[in-house]
């Protein structure tokens, strides 16, 4: 019995790897290698199984760039909600290997546990920019950060080959197997921003500032200058005033003395 009973294949794999160790079938474990993942196709005469070998990233790989839009670094916010807004970008280092968009979370100074972001993003692709937004709330009062991580993930299929395989050593069921090999690795890229969360009523201080002091003494220079200036302008006044009536009075005596 074959291809005809590839529709079941999917559920009994699992307990047929199971019996093959049981009977003590060796299985070699290969450095960096992942759990197989199957998959049945309906109408395919044989369960798609697929191994990957988790790798280094190559030299040259792009990691994510993640920038961080807002809040700006070093900021004092009046506010214990803050909108976090950054671009991702993720580039892939080859041209015929695209990559996929893996886990983004951040982690804040005031929760111990990192947060998780959902961005819809499934298909692969060699170059994207995302523009991300979260709020966080309730947030301590003082000096807080918030670390941004993203991944870049990267899987090309090294080779492929399709195997018959009875279920167990002993079995006369026979199962029709495609097996696909790849290579798989990740990169993380990350940002961080300080900001320092205030909200305490504005203080309003006793002590005159440096600019205020500047500006009194200036006001006060000029009003001393005025009024100075004002005292001398009345003195003149009234000494001029003096002067013309006594010599208004002189000029009539001697019109008197004439007659």
């Amino acid at each position: 019995m074959k291809a005809n009973l590839a529709p079941i294949i999917s559920a009994l794999i699992l307990s047929g790897l199971l019996v093959s160790l049981i009977v003590g079938t060796q299985t070699v474990e290969v450095a960096g290698a992942l759990t197989p993942r199957t998959t049945y196709h309906p109408g395919d005469s044989y369960t798609t199984v697929y191994y990957q070998n988790e790798i280094s990233p190559p030299n040259g790989t792009k990691p994510p760039i993640v920038t961080i839009l807002s809040p700006a670094n070093n900021t004092v916010i009046a506010s214990n909600n803050v909108t976090l807004t950054f671009n991702l970008t993720l580039v892939a280092s080859t041209n015929y290997y695209p990559i996929t968009l893996g886990p983004v979370y951040y982690k804040p100074s005031w929760q111990s546990n990192n947060i998780t972001i959902d961005v819809d993003c499934p298909s692969p692709f060699m170059s994207k920019t995302l523009q991300i937004s979260i709020t966080a709330t309730d947030i301590p009062e003082g000096p807080q950060w918030i670390t941004v991580y993203a991944y870049a993930i990267c899987e090309y299929e090294t080779g492929r080959e399709q195997v018959t395989v009875p279920n167990t050593p002993t079995s006369i069921l026979l199962f029709n197997y495609l097996y696909v090999y790849s290579n798989i690795y990740r990169i993380a890229g990350s940002s961080s921003v300080n900001f320092t969360i205030d909200t305490s009523p504005a203080k309003i201080s006793s002590t005159p500032s440096e600019n205020s002091s500047s500006v009194d003494y200036v006001t006060n220079t000029l009003l001393y200058a005025f009024g100075i200036t004002a005292v001398v302008i009345v003195a003149f006044s009234v000494a001029a005033l003096f002067y013309f009536k006594k010599y208004h009075k002189r000029n009539n005596l001697r019109e008197q003395s004439f007659l």
